[in-house]
């Protein structure tokens, strides 16, 4: 089965993950971005006490960076969903902003191994960036790139999530992925 732009006969909703109003998928999903964070932060505690880190005189430069940096990332992330969203789907992705959340969103029917591959293409991509930065960088700026790596995998922790819940399903399944409600189908 290909990902569609209408549902088949007899498929009916199974059901939600709604990040945005569902208080316990939205405090599971922060919950583990945090958890995230805060085990990856401790990992670079470690690493600057290995040497990992040496400031240089141009801090000031290097937070700018950093800040514009991860501004700059997260719409690329969002924009990295969309991509695979028309490929999977032949039309361009919405796009958006909550208060909590940036997203990209459609309203094709993809399959669950189409959707797998929306979820993780974009924490992928650039996970693979900045680990390649970590290794090309000066080592003054090797901290920025693993901030926003950091960044990059706690930001995700709601990929991570729908990765996760859709690999629990069977392949029949569907998904309309609006943006931070996605709703499952599968054959009644």
């Amino acid at each position: 089965m290909k990902s569609t732009w209408t549902l088949p006969d007899g498929y009916g909703q199974k059901f939600v993950i709604d990040l945005k109003d569902n208080r316990k998928q939205f405090w599971i999903v922060n919950g583990l971005a945090i958890g995230i964070m805060v085990l990856l932060l401790g990992l670079f505690g470690l690493l600057m006490w290995e040497g990992f880190l040496e400031l240089g005189e141009g801090l000031p430069l290097q937070l700018l960076v950093m800040a514009l940096g991860y501004v700059a990332y997260i719409p690329l992330h969002e924009l990295l969903h969309g991509v695979y969203m028309r490929r999977y789907s032949g039309k361009r992705a919405n796009y958006g902003f909550t208060l909590v959340y940036a997203y990209a969103g459609s309203d094709c029917y993809f399959t669950k191994h189409d959707h797998r591959i929306i979820s993780l293409a974009p924490v992928t991509f650039w996970g693979l960036v900045f680990l390649l930065l970590l290794f090309l960088l000066p080592a003054s700026w090797r901290w920025v790139a693993y901030v926003w790596q950091v960044g990059n995998l706690s930001g995700a922790a709601g990929d991570f999530y729908v990765f996760w819940r859709l690999g629990r399903e069977p392949d029949s399944i569907l998904c309309q992925d609006t943006g931070v409600r996605m709703t499952v189908f599968d054959r009644r």
